[in-house]
């Protein structure tokens, strides 16, 4: 059975997977989580396996590819946030703000964010620690190149609010790149489309098993 391990992105915690993961029939699905709002967990595995992260959490995965990787599939990801150079991605600034301001509101700036996101606020106190240590790897992470040589998928929405429509097609430029798009949705796709975003993840898997 393919091993599928999961990584949330910013702001979010494993929970983002469910819809997902329960039409995913066949496949040995574990979801980690960063610990933003309660106790962390690490997933790893002893075989073949294929990563699935989603917003930042598919920068985590080229920092330290598990053995056995077999692929990668970003869904709304990036293997970098930030403009600069030739990557048409995010102004700086705003992070630079987020992170001065959340060691006073976290709370505040996780709404903010997840509201931008189109997400609900989340139930629970925030934890600094790894809020801030995440943020700060978003706004400098540059991990290009990383994932080169590996079959990687990139699931992005037609009507992102986060993402600049031209990072989308510069993301994982040296990986061995797919892309699709769902036309109907942002920057939530394991929330505003569960099975367009299984369907894709199952048969990227099958693909590269």
């Amino acid at each position: 059975m393919t091993v599928l391990l999961f990584m949330h992105g910013w702001g979010f915690d494993a929970s983002i997977w469910s819809g997902v993961v329960q039409l995913l029939d066949g496949f040995d699905c574990r979801m980690a989580d960063r610990g933003y709002f309660g106790a962390p967990v690490t997933v790893e595995s002893d075989g073949p396996c294929v990563v699935v992260g989603h917003s930042l959490g598919a920068m985590h995965w080229p920092a330290d590819l598990p053995e056995g990787c077999r692929g990668m599939v970003a869904v709304n990801g990036f293997d970098r946030f930030v403009e600069g150079g030739d990557f048409p991605g995010v102004p700086r600034r705003p992070l630079d703000r987020m992170i001065a301001r959340l060691p006073q509101a976290p709370a505040q700036v996780v709404t903010d964010f997840r509201t931008r996101c189109g997400a609900e606020a989340v139930a629970g106190t925030p934890e600094l620690a790894p809020l801030l240590a995440d943020l700060e790897l978003l706004r400098d992470g540059d991990f290009r190149g990383a994932a080169e040589g590996l079959p990687v998928l990139s699931l992005q929405g037609a009507n992102d609010p986060l993402l600049p429509e031209a990072m989308g097609g510069a993301v994982f430029a040296k990986a061995g790149v797919t892309r699709m798009t769902c036309e109907n949705a942002g920057h939530l796709l394991p929330l505003e489309a569960p099975e367009w975003t299984a369907k894709a993840i199952a048969e990227f898997a099958r693909a590269v098993a």
